[in-house]
């Protein structure tokens, strides 16, 4: 965050989860100036932002799979795309600004967005004779590219995709769980 906005830490609130209890973390807090506030484990309560923040976030993700007949292995890509999409919705806390926004102060660009399992067709180099093209479903935007990510519906590939080069039938949506797409998630 330093790096980014040249605005110093200056209170570090956790809920005395193990990730941040050891001595070098401390060490490290101490050094820069940074105040310790940890809550009691077990008590959600007092620290009710964040738990309702990541409890939207969950019953989004639970909306996206079930609505996507998606297993629960793609919930990591859901989860990824819900909080892409937070980031990019105007919020009242922040007077109408996009989280990104107020973070980057360029509002962001919205052109590259697309439907949550929408049916995408993606380029792929292969040998000279196999195929071209594999068709996808749409399962979000991978971490500091613009790029999309795919899963793969074509036999014999099971495995998420990222490409740019990507063209999206926006009239078709993929199809809810189809038995060859479980088989490949549990392999």
């Amino acid at each position: 965050m330093e790096n980014q906005t040249g605005r110093k830490i200056k209170r570090f609130h956790t809920d005395n989860g193990l990730e941040f209890c050891f001595e070098s973390f401390n060490a490290f807090c101490k050094e820069n100036d940074i105040a310790r506030h940890r809550i009691v484990a077990g008590t959600p309560q007092q620290n009710g932002l964040a738990i309702r923040f990541n409890r939207t976030i969950l019953e989004k993700v639970r909306c996206m799979l079930l609505s996507a007949g998606l297993p629960k292995i793609f919930s990591a890509e859901a989860a990824m795309t819900v909080v892409y999409l937070i980031n990019k919705c105007p919020s009242t806390t922040l007077n109408f600004k996009t989280p990104e926004e107020f973070w980057s102060g360029h509002p962001p660009s919205l052109k590259q967005l697309k439907v949550f399992r929408r049916v995408a067709y993606a380029h792929i180099r292969q040998d000279k004779l196999e195929p071209r093209v594999v068709k996808c479903i749409f399962l979000g935007y991978p971490e500091r590219v613009k790029w999309y990510k795919l899963w793969c519906l074509e036999a014999g590939f099971k495995r998420c995709l990222v490409s740019r080069d990507v063209v999206f039938n926006e009239s078709e949506m993929a199809y809810k769980t189809k038995p060859s797409m479980v088989q490949y998630c549990s392999e």
